[in-house]
């Protein structure tokens, strides 16, 4: 579901957009979720941000309009729901709705959305009027917190429910490049307690997804997202242009969903085989590993590896034997990467196989299982009823049955890609257990520290206005209000831009800072609540100690002031040791008994002339 009743056609310049290029919108989905997406600002602080920020410009129900037409209904685009929703991004705007894995039937789904989209003009006209009698802004949006409601209403439901498959994102692309945007799934800020430590969350779902021109379909598989939906907390997902660039977008599915469980003419007892688990010994070569060590790989095996990756069919193993010398030798073959969740141990070959089912999140009716021992098929055979059980002899003919043909699509080829890569970052937590800080240095975070420059102007501006939960000093300034500090040579000012391995955020943070005898100042410092929990703020702060070559300063101070909406900030220094001081207000570390280092982010200053630290570029 899509904010239709928010857009305003005196600003859509062209409503004449029509797709390029034929295409057929997705099918065969059984169940989907109720979202509903609506049009938000990256750095919301409203409504406080409506009378403060440059950018704000009113919508119809005063909240701050962000796309630059809203979201348009445009008919020219075939989908499941008839149309598309057509948005043209403007600065720091975003699309997000209020998470819930609800699983209605399509139909009854597509119902709901109608029914909700004819009921918001009137709680529209509702709100519009009370506003006028009481001059509370709140009325002005009464559909927007009664939805707000029902999507949370949703989400506790929800938890009682069956889950979906994957979250589909289906668009398209009408520019003549592609477009890169970012899809978070992350617990909702407003939840998170004062109490609740960060790192005991858990770790939001990040993908960057490139949308090539044209029409395109993204997977998501359950079991990348889980985490998030099945903990209890209210979530919200987002959609958000990549760095601080404009982008145009029709978005046609942007749903959890549930497919079909057949496909084509097949019956409902005979669904396609989605994943295929092997034996080693005898059935993926030739000999006992254990007693010959030489052993390879038999006749036909890898050319049905690479047939089954090729069409989406995901591949493990459930093997007896020794899982180190077993894994080394698969690695040795060059066919180690081929294989998810695989089962290497002494267990029941049956129990192997519904552990592999249960990390793929799959029913077992679409898994295959290869062996050369009879007894072993006939095991897990009567173990679990609708596992196709093939002997290794047999397995020529796999290539030509109808079951093992998976689909040559790209979407296939991708969805195979997304549990390798969720396998492989299952392995690498593994290594760090829940450590948060092994999760954040696989992010690849950078940071990128610059003295404020006249380019930077609207952009600092903004943060200065609207910044709240990480705005340590509390204060918003006007335009004219900043003007002088940024002119004042007695201060340093610095920008701060940050990227990971799932794009651009672009100028995330400003900071006024002055340096004193034997200590660091600093005055402001306000930082996107985009990169909040990223430890930017302990990177920043050792990047100060450290350019201070010369002499290391004994402390740091921070001007902090509680404003309630920046507990975050307030959580940040208290985690790094910072202590109230007396007389003055603020926080201070003592840096002779306490360090900043911060080992996972790399951080590099672009212009190291203005601090005058002759540091240009330092890995933390």
């Amino acid at each position: 579901m899509f904010e239709f009743d928010k857009y305003e056609m005196h600003l859509h310049v062209d409503r004449n957009l029509v797709p390029l290029q034929p295409y057929t919108p997705v099918q065969g989905v059984a169940k989907m979720s109720l979202l509903m997406w609506g049009e938000h600002c990256i750095e919301c602080a409203a409504p406080g941000c409506f009378a403060t920020c440059d950018l704000y410009q009113s919508r119809p129900d005063q909240r701050c309009r962000r796309l630059t037409y809203g979201m348009y209904r445009n008919q020219r685009f075939p989908s499941a729901r008839g149309y598309g929703a057509e948005v043209t991004f403007k600065q720091w705007g975003k699309i997000e709705a209020r998470g819930n894995t609800l699983m209605l039937p399509a139909a009854t789904a597509l119902l709901a959305e109608r029914m909700l989209g004819s009921i918001a003009p009137l709680a529209n006209v509702v709100g519009a009027m009370m506003y006028r009698l009481t001059r509370d802004m709140r009325w002005s949006y009464l559909e927007y917190a009664l939805l707000e409601r029902f999507a949370r209403w949703m989400h506790r439901v929800s938890r009682t429910e069956s889950k979906p498959d994957f979250f589909l994102l289906e668009v398209y692309n009408p520019a003549e490049v592609p477009i890169r945007m970012q899809l978070n799934m992350s617990i909702s800020s407003g939840m998170v307690s004062k109490q609740t430590q960060l790192t005991k969350l858990p770790l939001p779902f990040r993908t960057s997804v490139v949308f090539p021109p044209g029409y395109s379909r993204h997977e998501f598989g359950y079991e990348q997202f889980s985490m998030i939906t099945e903990c209890g907390l209210p979530f919200d997902i987002a959609i958000i242009p990549d760095g601080e660039t404009a982008s145009r977008v029709v978005f046609l599915t942007a749903d959890f969903v549930v497919h079909h469980k057949t496909e084509g003419v097949q019956s409902a007892r005979t669904p396609k085989i989605k994943c295929v688990v092997w034996d080693l010994d005898n059935t993926m070569w030739d000999g006992i590993l254990l007693e010959n060590e030489a052993v390879s790989l038999r006749p036909k095996v890898l050319d049905l590896l690479r047939f089954f990756y090729e069409r989406g069919i995901l591949l493990s193993i459930a093997s007896k034997n020794d899982e180190a010398s077993a894994w080394r030798r698969l690695e040795e073959l060059g066919i180690a990467d081929y294989f998810l969740y695989p089962q290497i141990n002494w267990l029941p070959k049956s129990e192997n196989v519904r552990i592999i089912a249960e990390q793929l999140n799959i029913g077992l009716d679409t898994f295959a299982f290869i062996d050369d021992n009879p007894f072993e098929l006939e095991e897990v055979s009567r173990a679990l009823v609708g596992v196709d059980c093939v002997n290794a002899a047999d397995i020529d003919r796999l290539f030509l049955d109808p079951r093992y043909q998976g689909t040559s699509s790209e979407e296939a080829k991708k969805r195979s890609q997304f549990y390798k890569e969720e396998f492989v970052r299952k392995k690498s937590a593994a290594k760090f257990g829940s450590d948060y800080l092994g999760f954040l240095a696989a992010c690849e975070i950078k940071l990128y520290i610059d003295a404020y420059a006249t380019d930077d102007l609207d952009r600092v501006s903004e943060l200065v206005q609207r910044t709240n939960q990480l705005n340590f000093s509390g204060r918003k300034y006007a335009r004219e209000e900043i003007l002088p500090i940024l002119a004042d040579d007695e201060v340093r000012k610095y920008v701060l831009r940050c990227s990971d391995n799932f794009g651009s955020y672009g100028a995330v943070g400003f900071a006024i800072v002055r340096f004193v005898e034997q200590g660091i100042r600093v005055e402001d410092f306000m930082l996107s609540c985009r990169v909040q929990g990223r430890f930017i703020e302990q990177a920043f702060f050792n990047y100060l100690v450290a350019s201070q070559s010369s002499q290391k300063p004994q402390s740091l101070w921070v001007n902090f002031e509680p404003t309630g909406r920046n507990i975050p900030a307030q959580q940040v220094l208290e985690s790094l040791h910072f202590e109230p001081c007396t007389p003055e207000k603020g926080l201070r570390v003592d840096l002779s008994v306490h360090s900043l280092d911060c080992t996972f982010i790399s951080v590099a200053s672009l212009s190291a002339s203005q601090s005058g630290s002759g540091v240009s570029e330092a890995s933390d």
